[in-house]
């Protein structure tokens, strides 16, 4: 793996935390976070990280397009789920877990595609396609 990859690894990491912390603050309302949700928060973005592009390589394999993204969503979704909302102070749990996991898959796909058309660098390339 090149340094370069795994440096937009962790950007990517980092990215996702502040926008999981993002979403979660629009959801609630409530901008004060605990140190133990930050880490929940990386350990979610982590997840996203490295199931979306696993994802991707599986349904490139087997020939089912843009699949892994409604997959990525579910896993993502109930991640965030079990994960976050449990934390935070919402109304309605699940709508705010799928405003956080619909946000976090979009952010992902539109950041691969910036990074791949600018830098020409796939940015999991760890995971073979």
């Amino acid at each position: 793996m090149d340094w370069v990859e795994f440096l937009f690894t962790i950007v990517i990491l980092i990215l996702l935390t502040l926008i999981l912390y993002a979403a979660a603050g629009i959801a609630s309302g409530d901008w004060n976070i605990t140190a133990s949700l930050w880490l929940r928060f990386l350990v979610v973005a982590a997840v996203a990280a490295f199931i979306i592009p696993a994802l991707q390589s599986a349904a490139d394999y087997l020939q089912v397009g843009d699949l892994a993204f409604l997959i990525a969503f579910i896993v993502i979704l109930f991640t965030i789920k079990l994960l976050i909302t449990t934390e935070l102070v919402v109304a309605d749990e699940w709508m705010n877990a799928i405003f956080i996991s619909l946000l976090t898959v979009l952010i992902v796909y539109i950041i691969q595609k910036i990074i791949f058309d600018l830098f020409d660098i796939e940015m999991f390339s760890f995971i073979p396609r």
